[in-house]
């Protein structure tokens, strides 16, 4: 991955546009998959019990098939960064060897898939910063994230912040 953290702005509206591509994605071909099933299904409806049983029954079942399977998939699409990602912090924990815990940050081949695991590994190479003694690196890195960060995140990078000043 490449380090750029004065582009972390675009990055975000990225990721913020894949995300509404990907959810646009996903419920047109849910709508797409129970019409093309409702259009299978209506010849076989006889009367209005049958249409509950045959139809609504039938749509309800797509529907939670349907998404659980999207869940899934989503739920797994940045798999390989964030193993090669935990297995470094586990290492640097284990080992407390700052300058190996940036080199090996910096040499990951996996891309993150959405804006939460990219703010990770910033923070992480905050971290690794901070173990080396580079004070100034470690605070420009956390407030040009925390111009994009919102909520906790925003309140974790203001107190990191904080308690590298006092150190």
């Amino acid at each position: 991955m490449i380090y750029e953290p004065e582009h972390l702005k675009d990055r975000k509206a990225m990721y913020e546009k894949r995300e509404k591509w990907l959810v646009r994605f996903v419920f047109s071909a849910w709508a797409l998959l129970l019409f093309i099933y409702v259009n299978i299904a209506i010849s076989h409806v006889k009367s209005t019990l049958g249409f509950l049983g045959i139809i609504i029954g039938g749509m309800v079942i797509i529907t939670v098939i349907y998404f659980f399977t999207m869940f899934l998939i989503l739920m797994r699409r940045g798999n390989q960064f964030k193993k090669t990602n935990n297995s470094i912090v586990k290492e640097f924990h284990e080992s407390k060897n700052g300058e190996l815990f940036l080199e090996r940050l910096l040499a990951i081949d996996a891309t993150p898939k959405d804006m939460n695991d990219e703010m990770i590994w910033y923070l992480n190479i905050a971290t690794a910063f901070n173990a080396l003694g580079k004070k100034n690196e470690c605070i420009t890195l956390f407030k040009q994230l925390e111009e994009i960060a919102t909520g906790k995140d925003k309140e974790y990078i203001q107190n990191s912040i904080h308690l590298i000043q006092k150190q």
